[in-house]
């Protein structure tokens, strides 16, 4: 069975695993990366939401074939 102090110790580990890994993203500016990313990622969505929209348009303004009636008199 683990002792008590052990478990302690584990924690204090990823304790210290979290203060280093929000101070390397501090350092780097994280913040403004995944900022950027997203602006990135919504430009490139609102591209493509444009094109499928400019598509279906365009498949609308096709001309479709019309049944003519023809009488015979």
């Amino acid at each position: 069975m683990r002792s008590a102090g052990f478990g302690m110790e584990r924690v204090l580990e990823n304790l210290e695993r979290m203060e280093r890994l929000l101070g390397h993203l501090e350092r780097h500016q994280t913040k403004r990366h995944v900022k950027n990313a997203f602006k990135e990622w919504l430009l490139a969505s609102s591209s493509v939401i444009n094109s499928i929209i400019d598509t279906l348009e365009e498949e609308q303004d096709t001309p479709a074939a019309r049944k003519i009636k023809i009488s015979t008199e």
